[in-house]
């Protein structure tokens, strides 16, 4: 899929993109980390956070919401640190 192709997706194109499961897929819904947006479609922005999580689960045995945890705070983390470069630069 195009990165920059912003339409969104349904259930079952979203679970084909992502190559998941479909009830792993509704269990990162039930537990509120993957929200549809309006008519229960998904923005393909989701797709690379579901992959991330998915195979950290496959890889550590983990469950949906630990992984899901983990891909939050290494998001995070990536934030803090292009702060901190910018802060960085800035007083350069």
């Amino acid at each position: 899929m195009d990165k920059t192709d912003n339409s969104f997706l349904t259930f079952v194109q979203f679970i084909q993109e992502v190559e998941i499961a479909e009830n792993k897929c509704q269990e990162y819904i039930d537990i509120g980390w993957l929200q549809p947006v309006e008519n229960n479609l998904f923005s393909p922005d989701d797709i690379l956070k579901v992959r991330k999580a998915d195979r950290l689960c496959k890889d550590f045995e983990l469950p949906c919401h630990g992984a899901a945890m983990i891909v939050d705070l290494l998001a995070k983390i990536d934030d803090l640190e292009f702060q901190l470069l910018q802060l960085r630069d800035n007083n350069v």
